[in-house]
């Protein structure tokens, strides 16, 4: 058994097609399918069941991908910590940015890196959690800094909490709601509410406090990644922006926005840096996430 043979072990179980898999592998399909049968043999069990749709994993199978999943990430973290040992240096560094991350911290982080180090290549993608978090696992990113519950419990991770930012519900100036002393989330009801993508948990929370019932579908009216882009809409329309109280502190303080006074509504958003479990970061990385957990604690 080989590194090999374990990567293509996980590519047929996640494509569940041999020809999809073998096009991940660069090999010709009856390549892979003699391949498996081959781990299959040395192995002793079945690890997949075979159908005119595609291939399944049988329970033996869905145990050993797991197993050989975890055997590739340490494969990959230990040559990236050899490579860390013979290249002691400062170079290219990437990491991942959920929406609020990217909008309150990363103007910051990345301004005082290119005025520090100025040699250091930053490579940051801005994404949705669910996406930054199987890069990361994947070690594609370095890390990454998303809103915390969102990362769930595993072993492959390593979540640190960077800082707590206060949220809430705004509109603009002269908004029906805004006059309004006393609110109830469920009167955002009539109203089309935007926001950031949101967990399963997070939409189930809003769903009950609006007075759904559970059959019943949350719709937002727009989401989206961008913040910028969503606060720019609700200043210009009847929507309702969940967001931070920093994100909206200057059109508050210019009278374009308003925070509604929602008894019911305590919310916040939990910045928190996630990386993999174990492993030591590069040294751009070090400097990157010291000046990340810098900037969060001053918040």
């Amino acid at each position: 058994m080989n590194l090999r043979r374990l990567e293509q072990l996980v590519a047929l179980a996640e494509e569940g097609s041999f020809v999809k898999a073998a096009a991940r592998s660069h090999l010709s399909q009856p390549a892979l399918t003699r391949a498996i049968q081959g781990l299959e043999r040395e192995l002793g069990v079945q690890l997949f069941d075979r159908a005119h749709q595609g291939v399944v994993l049988t329970p033996a199978g869905r145990r050993l991908v797991d197993r050989a999943r975890r055997v590739l990430f340490e494969a990959r973290g230990l040559k990236r910590d050899a490579d860390l040992i013979r290249n002691d240096q400062l170079g290219e560094v990437r990491f991942g940015a959920g929406s609020y991350p990217a909008a309150i911290l990363l103007p910051d982080v990345l301004a005082t890196l290119m005025e520090e180090h100025p040699d250091l290549n930053l490579n940051v993608e801005v994404n949705d959690w669910a996406t930054l978090l199987r890069k990361v696992t994947e070690e594609v990113l370095e890390f990454a800094v998303v809103e915390r519950r969102t990362v769930p419990a595993q072993a492959l991770l390593e979540t640190r909490l960077l800082s707590v930012e206060a949220a809430g519900w705004y509109v603009r100036t002269g908004h029906p709601l805004a006059a309004r002393a006393r609110l109830a989330t469920r009167d955002l009801l009539p109203y089309p509410l935007v926001s950031v993508p949101l967990p399963d948990a997070a939409r189930a929370g809003l769903q009950r406090k609006l007075g759904l019932t559970p059959g019943e579908k949350l719709t937002l009216g727009i989401e989206c990644n961008d913040l910028h882009v969503l606060r720019e809409v609700v200043t210009r329309s009847d929507a309702v922006l969940s967001a931070t109280a920093t994100l909206c502190r200057r059109e508050v303080a210019e009278g374009r926005l308003v925070r509604l006074n929602i008894d019911d509504s305590h919310q916040s958003v939990e910045f928190a840096l996630v990386q993999p479990a174990g492993h030591t970061p590069t040294p751009a990385a070090a400097k990157t996430i010291a000046l990340i957990e810098q900037l969060a604690a001053r918040r």
